[in-house]
């Protein structure tokens, strides 16, 4: 489904895709969608890890492992970001879409084609987390907005211990999705043709409408919540039918073969090969040195850690500059009808700025964000509060008096910023 969704979006020229995921299915993404060699997630398993000095951070189970990789389908290529994720479930949603956001200011991408992001979900997370709601809610908010994301729910039908009727009130875990009027698709999880439609389906729905959209995979956790659970202790009849129940890989080959698609013997082949190839990979991760990692290569080359001097940074600017930003940013267009106490804020720090002196917080910090985009470099605020100030000291958003048209003054002083 995920691997659909990334060839989806390429085709349609989508440049760079942002995939946040808890821990279940991570490591067959990263090897199957990311192209993760396998030696290198096994050796994991073995306990090598990489040299601290390379990763130039600290260590981490291999369920948050994030990784970059490019994909090519049909003659076109992607960028494909594995977000690393904390234990807590869904915290790495609005993680996502700012890296979405900021990827999309980088590249100038005002019609949100060239970046999405894929965000994938527990069932009993989707509904029970509060932080799924709130990502919804900012999905198309003006200084959000991303131009939609796809949702992929591995719906396990439990989260943990919980079954349905005890973690959610609704009968579909989805059903916080309608608050956006998200389109929803509900699939079988044991028809794999079906889930590569519907979510082709799903990412031009997104492609074209640039909405958040739901695809719900129905489906069951064979084993239990991780590698040593013993699922039986609470749900014992659920388990019970689990352990009857074909593999997805059993259904799909003997309706494949029955179709003649593929016989038996060829059947038999495939799965023979791959176990070998797995073998093979499990052998070799035991000799495995891994790369130097590629958290700081592509847009990252050249950063490393700061040492204490160069933490401190040379941030003095020349007198001439000072006086003629802090003029600048507190100019107003001749037509605009702004507030009276607006007028004296401003007129009363303009004049801190040319004497050098009773300069308060809010101007030095407007002086501040200035320099910075006089330099080039972007500033970004975010929250509903930050244009006026919580205590009415910012201002830095302005609006008119008479048609409530907004002005940024820090938006407008210069053709060359940030």
């Amino acid at each position: 489904g995920i691997e659909q969704i990334v060839k989806q979006a390429c085709i349609a020229e989508v440049e760079n895709v942002f995939i946040g995921t808890a821990h279940r299915g991570r490591l067959t993404l990263l090897s199957t969608v990311l192209g993760m060699p396998y030696k290198s997630i096994l050796s994991k398993f073995q306990g090598y890890q990489n040299d601290p000095n390379e990763v130039m951070g600290s260590g981490d189970v291999k369920y948050h492992l994030g990784v970059s990789s490019d994909r090519e389908f049909e003659g076109k290529k992607i960028h494909i970001s594995m977000v690393p994720n904390p234990s807590h479930l869904e915290a790495v949603d609005p993680v996502v879409m700012g890296k979405v956001r900021a990827k999309q200011t980088q590249l100038k991408d005002k019609t949100n084609d060239k970046v999405f992001g894929i965000l994938i979900h527990g069932d009993a997370a989707m509904a029970g987390q509060g932080i799924v709601a709130e990502t919804f809610a900012m999905s198309q908010l003006v200084g959000f907005r991303t131009g939609g994301t796809v949702h992929f729910v591995i719906n396990n039908q439990i989260g943990f211990t919980t079954m349905p009727q005890y973690g959610r009130s609704a009968p579909y875990c989805t059903e916080i999705a309608k608050m956006v009027q998200a389109p929803i698709f509900h699939v079988n999880g044991d028809d794999p043709e079906a889930v590569v439609h519907v979510c082709r389906l799903a990412t031009e729905f997104r492609n074209k409408f640039k909405v958040d959209v739901v695809v719900d995979m129905f489906c069951y956790r064979r084993s239990g919540h991780n590698e040593a659970d013993e699922p039986s202790f609470t749900q014992p009849l659920m388990y019970q039918a689990i352990k009857k129940h074909q593999t997805t890989t059993n259904i799909y080959e003997k309706k494949i073969i029955k179709e003649n698609i593929i016989n038996s013997d060829q059947a038999q082949k495939i799965k023979k090969d791959f176990k070998n190839f797995l073998d093979a990979e499990l052998e070799g991760a035991k000799s495995y040195k891994p790369n130097k990692v590629d958290w700081l290569e592509g847009d990252w080359t050249g950063l490393s850690t700061a040492s204490f001097d160069e933490r401190r940074g040379v941030t003095s600017i020349q007198e001439n500059d000072f006086l003629k930003i802090g003029k600048a940013i507190h100019q107003m267009p001749k037509d605009f009808n702004a507030h009276k106490r607006i007028i004296k804020i401003y007129g009363d720090r303009l004049t801190t700025i040319q004497e050098g002196r009773n300069i308060d917080w809010a101007t030095a910090e407007a002086l501040a964000f200035a320099t910075l985009l006089n330099e080039g470099y972007g500033v970004r605020l975010s929250g509903q509060d930050t244009g006026r100030g919580t205590f009415s000291q910012r201002h830095a958003v302005l609006y008119d008096q008479i048609n409530e048209k907004r002005f940024v003054p820090l938006r407008h002083f210069t053709k060359q910023q940030g």
